[in-house]
């Protein structure tokens, strides 16, 4: 997951925010118009968690192919737009606004992950544009807010999962000791409650709680004070900075590693070089273990994806290395199930079509189940409901626009491609909910 850093709104902010209420993107009513629909990937792109803008774009870059290859939507193409949140609200929403008011043909969003989620999605919703959002802060879990779509679980199930790799993962004894070393951001420090609890409540000791600031340079001192409290596991997600700090564990620990488990944003492939340069491959694969959501990487759906991802190194190199990255999955598939809503209710108004989404993604009674955009209109032209199970697998929105689904235990290969190593029992499951809550 991604992460969120506060800031006090100053009032300038205050005032864009306020104007941003009162935009939107023109409504047409009754039918699908004309001219190229947008979808708008609001993300950090540069600054400390530049990582997770890739990840989004190539989602639209996938997407936007299988939707123009096979009519588009009522004839109309869809193409992805940047907006930088630099993983700064202050810097956010101004981003949000620019795409909002420079953008009448605005479709969708997605990306407003945990950094400007809180500052950026309620101007979004009031401008009524449906979004697909990579948050996993707790505020979101029963929203108000009408547009916001969540395809991934929040983050004290990431934290819970990391703690279940802990006690209950297999081919290692559990681990009793742990260092918690998040970064010092709001979002990343989401997990470490959560975590502290279940941990410690299914009988594991937490050894430091080490906040660090992500981007420095070295954690000379920090890895030292990590050292002296003998951990048997580090619990972490420091995105741009797990390879500096792995590698001073390693430089200062005479050259062996200590077991590390990250959250599901550890599946990632920029993290997957860092670390591996850090510490060299063998200790990744001996000493890593992640958490992740089950996907299968098969299926129509997955290969149409797969083909797209690659066919966009065209126009953006790192685009096939996102292949199992779920956040990627999972807005492509957003992207796909707005495009079908606004087919199945033949508008561009999103006020009409974006109650639509749910049941797309859900199902209703006697839905056909259709795993491509070309599929799904060919079903909704034929008079038929369908339900869309993409690339991410199937989706099960709750009333709050969350979708919710179980985790596996993994690593990596040495080619950087995710391995399931394990899976957390329902049993397992419900005690560390219990003891996390």
């Amino acid at each position: 997951m991604s992460r969120f850093k506060p800031s006090p709104f100053v009032s300038a902010i205050v005032a864009i925010f306020i104007l941003a209420a009162c935009g939107g993107t023109t409504s047409t009513g009754g039918g699908l118009g004309s001219g190229d629909l947008l979808v708008g990937v609001i993300a950090p792109f540069t600054g400390a968690d530049a990582g997770l803008g890739p990840a989004y774009y190539a989602a639209c870059l996938a997407a936007a192919p299988s939707i123009n290859s096979n009519g588009g939507v009522g004839g109309r193409n869809v193409k992805c737009e940047q907006f930088d949140t630099r993983g700064e609200p202050a810097d956010a929403v101004p981003a949000a606004n620019k795409m909002i008011a420079s953008n009448s043909n605005l479709m969708a969003v997605v990306g407003c992950t945990s950094d400007e989620a809180a500052t950026v999605a309620p101007i979004i919703d009031r401008a009524h544009i449906p979004m697909f959002c990579m948050t996993g802060q707790s505020e979101f879990n029963k929203t108000a807010l009408k547009y916001f779509h969540r395809l991934v679980p929040a983050d004290v199930y990431d934290a819970f999962a990391m703690v279940g790799s802990a006690l209950f993962g297999p081919g290692h004894d559990p681990y009793k000791k742990a260092a918690l070393v998040f970064g010092d951001d709001i979002g990343s420090q989401a997990f470490v409650a959560p975590a502290t609890n279940a941990f410690t409540h299914l009988g594991g000791t937490i050894a430091i709680n080490q906040p660090i600031h992500l981007g420095a340079s070295s954690y000379r001192t920090e890895v030292a004070a990590m050292l002296k409290t003998n951990p048997d596991v580090i619990l972490t997600e420091a995105l741009g900075s797990a390879g500096t700090y792995l590698k001073e564990v390693k430089t200062q620990n005479g050259g062996k590693m200590i077991p590390f488990i990250g959250s599901s944003a550890t599946i990632d492939p920029t993290w997957f070089q860092q670390v591996r340069d850090a510490i060299g491959i063998n200790d990744l694969l001996k000493y890593y273990g992640g958490v992740d959501l089950g996907y299968t990487f098969s299926g129509p759906a997955y290969s149409e994806f797969l083909t797209n991802l690659n066919a966009a190194a065209s126009t953006f190199a790192d685009a096939p290395k996102y292949k199992q990255r779920g956040s990627t999955l999972h807005l492509y598939d957003g992207i796909i199930m707005a495009a079908l809503a606004m087919v199945a209710t033949n508008s561009a108004d999103p006020k009409v079509y974006n109650s639509k989404i749910i049941d797309i993604a859900n199902g209703t009674s006697g839905a056909t189940v259709v795993n491509t955009y070309k599929d799904g209109v060919a079903a909704l032209k034929a008079g038929k409901s369908i339900r869309f199970v993409g690339a991410g697998g199937e989706n099960n929105f709750d009333q709050y626009n969350n979708s919710q689904s179980g985790y596996i235990l993994v690593g990596y290969d040495k080619d950087g491609n995710e391995v399931t190593v394990g899976h957390l029992t329902p049993d397992q499951t419900s005690k560390l909910i219990a003891a996390g809550g």
